[in-house]
């Protein structure tokens, strides 16, 4: 049982809707729906009397949604009392983040940060932790004063939901995803996805789960292009280097951050899988990466770490 499981069903009896608490808790409706049958079968009882709208409790998920709201309230209560007892050291950055932008961007972005800040008296001996979350828990730890910064993919579509009075943000880079294939002899992309003529069979694929941004981006791409019919999704992951992976093992194509898949493309490992595509023909699809930070005035270390990122190249 997951404590966000408990955070969801809160959600549902306040919301009266799966939908409206599927958008409230940042996920698609399938996924939050697959989240309260887990619930309902760690319960061992139904909650949910799906047959009204809107949503209604069944008497054991009033009983539970008591609990609920209860458990939830000491484990608050608990969390605060600790962070009170043993506060993060002041020379400490925490920066909250999804495990993508840690293996792709972070470690050369944080090296170049250091550097700036090498004669900083405000950053004198100063420690970075990483602390790696699905979207949703990343937003959550920064939005409740657990982590100085959030950084994250920010697809044209699917804006960050932050308030603007509250937060404000830096452009700290563009990410290209690009669809990629394992080569073959010749170099040429084992699984190429025509744009033109439709092919004799679908081309396999490896997807990302919708509950990753990058997923929900890839998937309206194809939306968009109309290529479902051209592909075959043979394996979904939630995690983006277990796709490079199978893309390596040359099970299918995928769009891969390309700052991931650098040295494989240099090395003619893997290369584009869309016949003609280039960087400006829609081949590659473009999201920002953004550092978010509060409005309001922060330590100095934390002030003096946002001027660096904000003044480091892209």
């Amino acid at each position: 049982m997951h404590i966000r499981w408990l955070e969801d069903f809160v959600c549902l009896a306040q919301a009266g809707s799966l939908a409206r608490a599927a958008e409230l808790r940042n996920v698609t409706p399938p996924a939050f729906g697959r989240r309260m049958q887990a619930l309902e079968v760690w319960a061992g009882a139904p909650l949910i009397d799906r047959s009204a709208f809107p949503v209604r409790l069944t008497a054991e998920g009033r009983q539970f949604l008591e609990a609920a709201q209860s458990a939830l309230r000491t484990l608050d209560e608990t969390r605060v009392a600790l962070r009170a007892a043993h506060r993060a050291d002041a020379s400490t950055v925490t920066i909250a983040t999804g495990k993508t932008l840690a293996r792709s961007m972070v470690p050369a972005w944080l090296a170049g940060l250091r550097e700036a800040l090498r004669h900083d008296p405000a950053a004198a001996g100063f420690r970075t932790q990483l602390s790696t979350f699905p979207m949703h828990d990343a937003l959550a730890m920064f939005a409740e004063g657990d982590a100085d910064f959030l950084l994250c993919y920010s697809p044209p579509d699917l804006p960050v939901m932050l308030d603007d009075a509250r937060y404000q943000f830096h452009l700290a880079g563009v990410e290209r995803l690009v669809c990629v294939s394992a080569a073959d002899a010749r170099g040429a992309p084992l699984h190429r996805l025509a744009t033109g003529k439709a092919a004799a069979k679908p081309v396999p694929m490896i997807a990302y789960a919708e509950t990753l941004t990058l997923g929900r981006m890839v998937n309206q791409e194809i939306a968009r292009r109309k290529l479902a019919p051209r592909l075959d999704v043979i394996a979904v992951s939630d995690f983006a280097e277990s796709v490079h992976e199978m893309v390596r093992q040359r099970m299918g194509l995928a769009w891969l951050p390309a700052r991931l898949i650098a040295d494989d493309l240099h090395a003619g490992r893997l290369v584009r899988a869309i016949s003609g595509a280039r960087s400006d023909d829609g081949g590659d699809l473009a999201l920002d990466i953004r550092l978010y930070r509060p409005r309001a005035p922060m330590r100095p270390l934390a002030e003096a770490f946002w001027q660096a990122a904000v003044q480091a190249p892209r």
